[in-house]
């Protein structure tokens, strides 16, 4: 049975680098196969995992104007399945998909039907599933798994961050098509204590599971555009997100 794990967050906050380290400690441990699904219009995931991805879910739809124009007597969820399957890259313990930038203004509802459908057929075949989403969690409505075990939200240590951690939250919790098992917050970069906080974070009302500290090898990787497979075992922040996962994974 697979167990799904999303992570949302405003920009900025280094919610893709931490869906990245989730995918990475799963890796190493063996853990797979994984499914990486990159379900942000700012798709960096592959960069953060380095995976090279030269398709979207996106492309194929367009290409085909939402399934629209395909020649007669073609399938249409048969098309689509064999073009996804072109999308979906392929590496070591973990798979790649990427979503790729929101519809222009046709309708796609039928195709999203169809894609749903598959994705849902898909992710059956991974233990473990990690999709990196925009803030609002769009995708999730239209495109990937609506039933998400263990939801993250990232957040930086300011007043302001945590405030719009509260309202990704309530607004992540007036989508009634959703089914998610588990909430929680994730603090990055945090450098002192944050005690001051701590009001603000209970008004969230889901618990505080990690604080990811900051530091310099991890922002070195990113300014650099190395996948986070060059970061040390020893370091605080993979530590902290080994824990993290300690926490919120069932026991196989």
């Amino acid at each position: 049975m697979s167990f799904s794990i999303a992570v949302s967050g405003k920009g900025g906050t280094g919610k893709t680098t931490f869906a990245a380290l989730l995918v990475e400690v799963l890796r190493r441990r063996e853990l797979g196969p994984i499914l990486a699904v990159d379900a942000d219009p700012n798709a960096t995931l592959g960069i953060h995992l380095g995976i090279d991805c030269k398709c979207t879910v996106s492309d194929i739809l367009e290409e085909t104007k939402g399934l629209r124009n395909l020649p007669d007597g073609v399938s249409k969820p048969i098309h689509l399945e064999y073009q996804l399957q072109r999308v979906l890259v392929e590496s070591s313990g973990v798979d790649l998909l990427v979503m790729g930038h929101p519809e222009g203004p046709d309708c796609y509802c039928m195709a999203n039907h169809i894609l749903r459908g598959y994705m849902d057929a898909l992710t059956k075949n991974y233990k473990y599933i990690v999709i990196d989403n925009e803030a609002g969690m769009e995708h999730l409505n239209r495109k990937t798994t609506q039933n998400i075990d263990a939801l993250f939200i990232v957040s930086d240590p300011t007043k302001i961050g945590i405030k719009t951690a509260r309202n990704i939250k309530e607004l992540i919790d007036k989508l009634t098509f959703l089914v998610i098992r588990h909430k929680y917050l994730v603090l990055n970069r945090v450098r002192n204590d944050i005690s001051v906080l701590e009001p603000d974070i209970k008004q969230i009302g889901i618990s505080l599971i990690g604080k990811l500290p900051f530091e310099e090898a991890l922002v070195e990787l990113e300014l650099t555009e190395q996948p986070v497979s060059a970061l040390s075992k020893t370091s605080a922040v993979y530590k902290t997100v080994e824990e993290i996962l300690s926490t919120c994974l069932p026991r196989r």
